[in-house]
């Protein structure tokens, strides 16, 4: 039938046909078309939030035991840890006494101290120099820890006396009372202000903080 009618037809005019049929489908479809862009493209599914990096964390301090009153241990690199008293203090070490004047909180202070130099204690404790590296003692830090928990740091070069020979005492009397209910105080010698000026030393921890 179709092929009959394309005989029976003029060239034009199926042509003029043809178009037509396409013109009606495209106006069928118009609907369909602003339909589907009036509809919002898909929003893709949220991604969960990242979860929030977890915290550093925090450095545990190097544990110091709690010790009595008036007994210090002596701990770190050295080979000969120890635990001593006041009185050991005292008794087994070269004693020095010197007049200070500091400033503190309640204005400047005056006080006369004796005990043995920081020095030789920790020098009969045996520090563990390298002797592979060129002066590995200046490498070296006292740090002092006293009962209510104040630190403080002493440097070997300030305390040797090749070097600096600051006389800093881990006094056993304060004008002439003793301390051996309290603890040791260290000195600090040449110091304008009182921070160094340890009350109760409990322990000093020789460390090394060069590479």
């Amino acid at each position: 039938m179709v092929s009959y009618l394309a005989r029976r037809m003029s060239r034009p005019r199926v042509v003029a046909i043809v178009l037509a049929l396409a013109a009606i489908l495209v106006v069928s479809l118009l609907p369909t078309w602003r339909a589907e862009a009036a509809t919002p493209a898909a929003t893709p599914a949220a991604t969960p939030a990242a979860a929030p990096a977890a915290a550093p964390a925090k450095a545990i301090p190097h544990p110091v035991p709690t010790l009595p009153p008036g007994q210090v241990l002596f701990l770190g690199r050295i080979a000969h840890p120890q635990l001593l008293t006041v009185a050991d203090l005292a008794a087994k070490y070269p004693q020095h006494t010197q007049t200070v004047t500091f400033q503190s909180g309640a204005g400047p202070q005056t006080h006369t101290y004796t005990g043995p130099l920081l020095y030789d204690v920790l020098q009969a404790a045996k520090p563990a120099f390298r002797s592979d590296v060129k002066n590995d003692a200046l490498r070296y830090a006292a740090v002092v820890h006293a009962s209510d928990g104040y630190e403080s740091v002493v440097s070997w070069g300030e305390i040797d006396p090749g070097f600096a020979g600051t006389e800093a005492l881990l006094a056993v009397t304060q004008d002439g009372v003793s301390l051996a209910k309290e603890g040791p105080r260290l000195t600090a010698p040449g110091d304008t202000k009182g921070g160094r000026y340890v009350s109760g030393v409990t322990s000093v921890t020789l460390v090394r903080a060069g590479l």
